[in-house]
């Protein structure tokens, strides 16, 4: 099997916490994480990654005998890099509907307060507070 990775002396310790989040637009952008900007779906231009494209070479490679714009490494050595592209109008993100649904069902409709854990207090203030 073919050895893509160079071998490090790094001491190998074990992952206490992976955490997972997601970025404002102004964290991305403004704070230059974004390396590039999409403006176009088309991956490749006459076989070579397409600038501004989904595949821009500076967001990193995935071909061997390419290195990466941002940061010149090769393809085993390059992290990958954040790029951004702006929509016409705002989206729901679905893969936080059902948590967003479930916030929401917990806060009272008329005032906004937070629903208690039993279903005839949540009804008596949903009636009370309308």
């Amino acid at each position: 099997m073919e050895n893509r990775f160079q071998y490090s002396p790094a001491e190998v310790a074990k992952v206490r916490l992976v955490k997972f989040g997601i970025l404002s637009p102004d964290e991305i952008v403004k704070r230059q994480m974004s390396v590039a900007q999409i403006r176009h779906g088309e991956t490749t231009e006459k076989g070579k990654p397409k600038a501004g494209g989904l595949s821009d070479p500076r967001l990193g490679t995935i071909n061997r005998e390419m290195k990466c714009e941002t940061c010149t490494a090769n393809m085993a050595e390059c992290p990958g890099h954040f790029g951004h592209f702006e929509l016409a109008k705002p989206m729901f993100h679905a893969g936080f509907m059902k948590t967003v649904l479930t916030i929401m069902r917990c806060v009272c409709f008329n005032c906004s307060k937070i629903l208690a854990d039993e279903i005839l207090l949540c009804m008596k203030e949903v009636v009370q507070c309308g």
